[in-house]
């Protein structure tokens, strides 16, 4: 608690500062006494800022400093079509003015631990607005942060802590590993996930993975350092029979939180050597960087023989403007048999004695990177719709938990009750490669009708 508020004063300090106006390309005296502090609602300016009022004509200059913002919006920014960006509403000596700033931090600093992978030489800075340089750099190197503001970063260094604002081909949120992966097909090695490719391959062999983030894998290589997907597709269901490839979407004219997407599928690679046409039944599931599902598509179809690729038209339900980082496929249907990876005999005998009409079984867990995709079936003992709302902890052979998935699942309005098992998916930012026991925990089971 002492070095979060030793922390804080000291950014406070470099913000005191006064502002200063321009109008018309001329300093103009500024009538404000006080700067207001960084906060939830105010932005800060590193550099001149430009004052738009509704027309979009340049009215002033803004000089550094620290200002509390009325109203936010997005707009088309640019020639043509545009980018989308966002502008803030804020008090000027004109009145109420819009601004686009350029380089600018928003909210305050905050406490932020996690590992950044730098891919380039970093100057170092003692304060937030990177205003004072200490003469040192930080060569390519993974560092842990203590805090962040907007994109600048405070990290511990040998030197004290420190701030850096990391240029292109740095990775937020990396996570150092030692662990054997299986490649099952020929693999592309990359320089770094965001491009750089080697021209190099491997085929199918266990190599041992020293880092990963979100579904990458980074590995020490006769190339160097190099980085591997364990498939090309933006998403793959649990046996790699569907490759799905996320392509132009749009949000629905009359709800909003609808979308519509064009996907492009194909068959994986060992049953692109099935002779015969399948048809296949699947949806997908999109997460946040916590591993939060933030979308889901509806059930489409597709027939596919071999390597060929078909375009699927398909709706989902949730929002995508906060992003996604992670896919998953489910197949519901494969040929005639629905829920290829369902097993009616599979024991369901994991339950929470305090609700013990609801049960899971067939629990299993893959690792993709920095994510554990936890898949199983439930029964319920209740007929039609219902929701339940738990979650599933995972412990080590010490009994120690390494991670705590939340379950909030939705029966369908044809569940006949008793003795019928669905599937259902969670996934968590994290390792569960260890786990000894599954705990259930239900929080509530609720009728829909």
């Amino acid at each position: 608690m002492r070095k979060k508020l030793v922390l804080v004063l000291s950014i406070s300090c470099y913000l005191c500062m006064s502002g200063e106006w321009r109008a018309n390309g001329v300093y103009a005296e500024s009538t404000i006494l006080e700067l207001p502090h960084p906060g939830g609602d105010t932005i800060t300016f590193l550099e001149d800022t430009s004052v738009y009022d509704e027309t979009w004509k340049e009215v002033g200059l803004l000089g550094p400093q620290t200002v509390k913002i009325l109203e936010t919006r997005e707009v088309r920014w640019g020639h043509g079509e545009g980018y989308r960006r966002p502008i803030y509403l804020i008090s000027t000596w004109l009145g109420d003015r819009w601004i686009a700033p350029n380089r600018a931090l928003l909210g305050n600093p905050q406490p932020f631990v996690t590992k950044l992978d730098l891919g380039r030489i970093e100057p170092l800075y003692n304060d937030p607005l990177l205003s004072e340089p200490t003469g040192g750099q930080l060569a390519p190197q993974i560092v842990t942060t203590k805090a962040k503001w907007d994109e600048h970063y405070l990290i511990e260094s040998k030197s004290g802590d420190k701030w850096i604002r990391p240029s292109y081909l740095f990775l937020e949120g990396v996570r150092e590993v030692q662990e054997e992966v299986e490649l099952l097909n020929l693999t592309p090695l990359m320089r770094h996930p965001y491009g750089l490719e080697t021209g190099s391959s491997l085929s199918s062999q266990t190599v041992e993975v020293k880092e990963v983030w979100r579904n990458w894998h980074r590995i020490d290589s006769w190339l160097g350092p190099v980085w591997f997907k364990l498939y090309e597709a933006n998403a793959v269901d649990v046996r790699h029979i569907l490759e799905v490839n996320f392509g132009y979407r749009h949000i629905d004219e009359k709800d909003p939180k609808l979308t519509h997407m064009t996907v492009d599928v194909k068959l994986g690679p060992k049953w692109r050597e099935v002779k015969e046409a399948m048809t296949v039944d699947f949806k997908f599931n999109l997460y946040n960087e916590k591993g939060e599902r933030v979308a889901a598509s509806r059930t489409g179809r597709a027939e596919l023989n071999g390597a060929e690729s078909k375009s699927v038209d398909l709706l989902v339900d949730g929002s995508l403007d906060q992003g996604y980082v992670y896919a998953t496929v489910q197949i519901t249907r494969m040929n005639d048999k629905k829920d290829p990876e369902l097993d009616a005999s599979a024991p369901m005998d994991i339950a929470d004695p305090a609700q013990p009409k609801f049960r899971i079984g067939k629990v299993s867990v893959r690792q993709d990177g920095e994510f554990s995709i936890i898949k199983g079936q439930y029964e319920l003992d209740a007929k039609g719709a219902n929701q339940v709302k738990g979650r599933i902890t995972f412990t080590d052979q010490n009994g120690q938990v390494i991670g705590t998935v939340p379950l909030d699942l939705i029966t369908d309005a044809a569940n006949p009750g008793k003795g019928t098992p669905f599937a259902f998916e969670c996934v968590i930012s994290g390792g569960l490669k260890h786990y000894v026991n599954v705990k259930l925990e239900v929080d509530s089971i609720a009728s829909l009708k």
